[in-house]
């Protein structure tokens, strides 16, 4: 499997399973080569197939244990399946494992249509990332947004530093041990609103801080001497990608501030052409991000649902490319050369 990617670097993907957060006992065991796990669930992958599960359950079908090929928990695109021989052993290992399918999650678009042609089925969804158009810094940003975007950003970020915040950038490295433990109850509070477990445990945590020094990052949101909100961030080679984020719960506007305008204001201080994210929220067209179709590919043993899913998966793209489109037109970005003035 190439590793173009830190997210496909077993310096990356060993933490998860030295840590605990992947292995048989969460639904995620292991298999060869890296980044390949049998599945007992679909939870922590973004691309959404319960829909495929209940289906094959209304038929008395299994399934579960299913193939994925990802980075658990990391909807970054990466390359995974890089030849029809290696999308053909995973066929056989499907079978070995008695899996009901391979799924291949967050792909080069070159590479998911070389598996359609190997004929895996291709599949579609939205995502947001923030692109570099030459702007020499926040401000240059700014103004190639249209006058009302820009009148947004500005009013909001003038709410948090009225406010009283203060924000910092630091390595996870330099991260003490009181930080650490407010940083992750940050994180655990994220998931605990939505009524879920996290999927990550501070020791995996700190073992990336280990192996990342100069790529894991924290931006951190003080009032006082105290931590309010936080969101965590890695550097993978030309690319700025925003993973969790978490707070304390009181604090209006700084998911915006700590998870947009300071991954954007950090791309462009650090010369990186892209910032991802992640797959959703709609939110982030207002602020600067752009909708772009990320792919995957997928392979079901059983010829029946192979070719249904395939006719499902069709109509799907070609809707997709519509809401694509219709994002595109609500840009946040000016299409013409004059705007109204500040």
């Amino acid at each position: 499997m190439a590793a173009d990617s830190l997210f496909t670097q077993p310096a990356y993907l060993e933490p998860l399973i030295d840590s605990g957060c992947v292995g048989p006992e969460t639904g995620w065991t292991p298999l060869a080569p890296p980044g390949v796990y049998r599945k007992a669930h679909s939870w922590g992958e973004f691309v959404f197939d319960h829909a495929f599960a209940e289906a094959y359950a209304r038929h008395g079908l299994d399934y579960y244990p299913k193939l994925t090929v990802c980075t658990p928990f990391t909807p970054v695109p990466a390359s995974r399946v890089a030849s029809r021989e290696q999308a053909g052993a995973l066929q056989a290992l499907a079978t070995e494992q008695a899996a009901s399918g391979v799924h291949a999650l967050f792909l080069p678009e070159q590479e998911a249509r070389q598996l359609e042609q190997a004929g895996w089925l291709r599949r579609e969804q939205a995502r947001y990332v923030w692109r570099q158009r030459g702007h020499a810094d926040f401000d240059g940003f700014l103004a190639a947004l249209n006058h009302k975007r820009r009148k947004n950003i500005r009013h909001e970020r003038r709410q948090i530093a009225e406010a009283g915040y203060r924000i910092e950038w630091r390595r996870a490295a330099e991260l003490d041990a009181a930080l650490w433990t407010r940083v992750f109850a940050h994180y655990v509070d994220t998931y605990r609103a939505r009524g879920m477990a996290p999927y990550l445990n501070l020791d995996c945590l700190r073992r990336w801080a280990r192996v990342f020094p100069e790529a894991f990052w924290f931006c951190l949101a003080f009032h006082g001497d105290d931590c309010v909100a936080m969101a965590w961030y890695f550097e993978d080679g030309d690319r700025l990608c925003g993973r969790h984020w978490g707070s304390d719960g009181g604090h209006a506007l700084l998911h915006f501030e700590l998870c947009c305008y300071q991954g954007i204001a950090r791309a462009i201080e650090r010369g990186l052409s892209l910032f991802d994210a992640g797959v959703q929220g709609t939110h982030k067209l207002l602020r600067g991000f752009d909708a772009e179709r990320s792919h995957s590919a997928h392979w079901f043993a059983h010829e029946g649902f192979r070719e249904a899913i395939g006719r499902y998966l069709q109509r799907e793209r070609i809707a997709i490319g519509d809401e694509v489109s219709a994002l595109a037109a609500h840009s946040g970005y000016r299409h013409v050369a004059i705007d109204e003035p500040d």
